[in-house]
């Protein structure tokens, strides 16, 4: 259930991102009228929902501060993996050294709970 939620919340971030450029901020009523048309929002909520369920069923098995630590590292680990893959993001020395620690303190954290 982490890797799911993880994975949802790699997705959600991703068509957030993709949402976000073509929608239309010209005035309120443009804005909500191109998020509710556009599909990479309507793809949004339904990771969103992907999240939100597996989420809750490993705070049921997990304990809530490795499943959201988890859940997070994955994800931001994964979306800079991605941007620096996908999106030409620079990866420099600091940004691979972080990752790094990240994933450092995720085994931590896995191995002191």
């Amino acid at each position: 259930m982490i890797l799911i939620a993880a994975g949802a919340n790699v997705a959600l971030n991703l068509c957030l991102k993709k949402g976000a450029q073509g929608l239309n901020p010209s005035g309120p009523w443009s804005l909500a009228l191109s998020v509710l048309t556009s599909g990479w929002m309507w793809l949004s909520v339904i990771s969103a929902a992907v999240l939100l369920s597996a989420f809750v069923t490993a705070i049921r098995h997990y304990s809530l501060s490795l499943t959201y630590t988890a859940v997070t590292a994955l994800a931001m680990v994964s979306l800079t993996m991605i941007g620096i893959g996908l999106q030409q993001e620079t990866a420099s020395l600091a940004r691979i050294a972080g990752l790094g620690l990240i994933i450092a303190g995720l085994a931590l954290s896995a191995l002191a709970g």
